[in-house]
């Protein structure tokens, strides 16, 4: 079954279903339980995460961006700048680098973000709740 239809599929099964937070809190600590095991068995590797300078960067320290699929921000206004910032590129319909994954912005890496987000042109909603929506 193609990727398309697997996530047709999943939408029909959300959609239908209403998730209700303990369906969904089950399914993020299987993801969760995956991306440990992931790291643990050294099949993704996330040594750009564990830098130094990079680990004041992450939000959770337990949830870290594998090094194949992480974002690198190129734009550098300052010394202060990097590369780094906890998120990966997920894939989709549209191709390997259809959603960017990531995890809320700290105050001292929110500058990173609105980089990120420039730099790859995703478009972005302000939710009445002031949390932002962006694809």
């Amino acid at each position: 079954m193609d990727q398309r239809k697997i996530l047709l599929q999943n939408l029909d099964r959300a959609q239908s279903r209403k998730l209700n937070r303990e369906e969904f809190a089950n399914e993020f600590l299987k993801l969760k339980r995956q991306s440990t095991k992931y790291r643990s068995d050294k099949i993704y590797l996330t040594a750009a995460s564990e830098q130094p300078e990079n680990i004041k960067k992450n939000r959770y320290k337990d949830i870290l961006p594998f090094d194949h699929s992480r974002v690198e921000l190129s734009l550098i206004t300052s010394d202060k700048d990097s590369h780094y910032i906890n998120a990966n590129f997920i894939k989709g319909v549209y191709g390997p680098r259809a959603y960017i994954a990531t995890q809320g912005p700290l105050s001292t890496t929110v500058l990173d973000f609105w980089r990120m987000i420039w730099e790859y042109e995703v478009l972005c909603w302000l939710w009445e709740n002031r949390s932002y929506l962006c694809h």
